[in-house]
């Protein structure tokens, strides 16, 4: 009996595919309003299996109160590592305390949940992404009007974007040089709700924006819908994500630049982090503050995607290809 427990060992720590001795792991989605997230799926799945290991996948839709239950479904399905891209950055907290119960580890992805207790943070360096949106629009626009549009503070990474687009911008506001004539914090990533502030601002002023600082492409479309003619193409509009619509946006002229954050390696490498520690193991990154929360995190690079790039680094990673642009 000794020897056939050694052998089954020895097989899971040798080859770790067989069904009964793979690692389960959660991921926990958000939505699919943004295109990318079906996309951020595709390649964790890919990866986990690649590794020996099985992947479930539950998704809110949206709802943070879902989400909490979806959490602890996962938990209770006995899950090794919980992997989750928070709807509501405060409230997902609940899910790390229930994981946290139930000794299983917590990847945040993407987007840091409010919790000292997370074991692990990935994502792309979002106060970084929100000074090089407002780096873009600042050189080309360094005086006149500007509109900020900026996503819920339920989500700490659009208030990371924001604070990295002020850092920018906030001596210019302050000496006159710039002046935002409308500052939009919306209650979601919601293209729709772009359109109505931005519709509802050009509707009722006389002022129209030089540049318009959208904090991804989702709200930067809602705003270019419904821009007048006189104003389509000629000012700058910032996004990120890059998304197919906004890259044909920028072929067309009338966005300016995306932020582009390569999904494949923020995904592999969240996989890889997820295996290691639902096998035990430590895994290394950096100490991060973020709001009040201190995390052992990996923090990626963003590229700028313009029009004088995008085949360099859009199409050549295989992120979109020419005629998904085009077509």
């Amino acid at each position: 009996m000794k020897s056939l427990k050694f052998i089954l060992v020895w097989a899971c720590v040798s080859i770790g595919t067989f069904a009964w001795c793979q690692k389960k792991v959660g991921l926990l989605l958000d939505s699919y309003v943004i295109d990318r997230w079906r996309t951020d799926e595709s390649l964790f799945k890919e990866k986990i299996k690649e590794l020996g290991g099985e992947c479930l996948v539950e998704i809110p839709h949206g709802n943070p109160d879902e989400q909490v239950r979806l959490g602890k479904k996962l938990i209770a399905a006995g899950v090794d590592v919980l992997v989750v891209v928070p709807t509501d950055a405060v409230k997902a907290a609940l899910i790390v305390d229930a994981a946290k119960a139930a000794n299983i580890p917590v990847i945040s992805y993407d987007r840091m949940i409010a919790s000292d207790d997370v074991t692990f943070y990935i994502s792309y360096d979002n106060n970084k992404v929100g000074i090089m949106q407002a780096q873009y629009a600042h050189e080309r626009m360094p005086t006149g009007n500007y509109i900020l549009i900026n996503g819920p503070k339920s989500d700490i990474n659009s208030i990371a974007f924001r604070n990295g687009q002020l850092s920018v911008l906030q001596k210019d506001i302050d000496e006159g040089r710039i002046k935002v004539i409308a500052d939009f914090i919306l209650d979601d990533w919601s293209e729709l709700e772009a359109i109505m502030k931005v519709e509802e601002f050009l509707s009722t002023s006389n002022l129209k924006p030089d540049a318009i600082v959208a904090a991804n492409d989702a709200l930067a479309t809602g705003a270019i819908q419904v821009l007048p003619t006189d104003l389509t193409g000629k000012i700058v509009v910032t996004g990120q994500d890059a998304e197919r619509i906004a890259l044909r946006n920028i072929v067309a002229g009338n966005q300016s630049m995306t932020i582009y954050k390569p999904i494949k390696p923020l995904a592999y490498q969240a996989a890889e982090i997820a295996i290691k520690l639902a096998n035990g193991q430590a895994v290394q990154g950096a100490k991060i503050k973020y709001g009040d929360h201190e995390v052992n995190a990996i923090l990626l690079d963003p590229i700028i995607v313009d029009k004088n790039n995008y085949r360099e680094t859009i199409v050549k990673d295989g992120h979109l290809s020419y005629q998904e642009i085009k077509n």
